[in-house]
């Protein structure tokens, strides 16, 4: 089974190479997408002063129609062959699958500090956008909206 991998890649200003790292993996592309575009809003939202959707899925807790299980053998065995340093034993403990009880076939795979994202599992992109452009001016959200309609 192929994954939808999302990387966060960085390059710092004197390092030669860009430190990349698989962040979360999910079964579908659609999943993956949405998944970038609320960490990309949510960074927006910090600029505007706005709470994050992030802090207020966190605050929240994670929807009961997720279920949270131990992430399957060949996930952990991916993950450890990307990245040899890996501690030993930590992708076992700490990687979970979230799968959406209502489609089984859309989940994901996150360490903890992820788990308020895998909400995104439960939202289509109309209701993320809304979620996202909420408390954003007026002006602002209009431009989105419109932008939305396009496609």
């Amino acid at each position: 089974m192929g994954y939808f991998s999302v990387l966060s890649s960085l390059k710092h200003e004197r390092a030669s190479q860009r430190d990349e790292e698989v962040r979360v993996l999910f079964s579908t592309f659609s999943d993956a997408g949405k998944y970038i575009i609320m960490r990309v809003a949510d960074s927006a939202r910090v600029s505007l002063r706005l709470q994050t959707q992030f802090v207020k899925w966190n605050h929240s807790g994670l929807d009961p129609r997720i279920a949270i299980e131990a992430a399957d053998p060949d996930v952990i065995n991916l993950l450890k062959s990307e990245y040899p340093g890996l501690e030993e034993g930590f992708a076992e403990q700490y990687l979970k699958r979230y799968t959406l009880t209502t489609r089984p076939d859309s989940y994901g795979f996150a360490f903890p500090e992820d788990e308020p994202r895998m909400q995104v599992l439960l939202l289509s992109f109309e209701e993320l956008t809304e979620a996202l452009l909420e408390g954003i001016p007026e002006d602002i959200a209009l431009i989105a909206r419109s932008q939305d309609n396009e496609y």
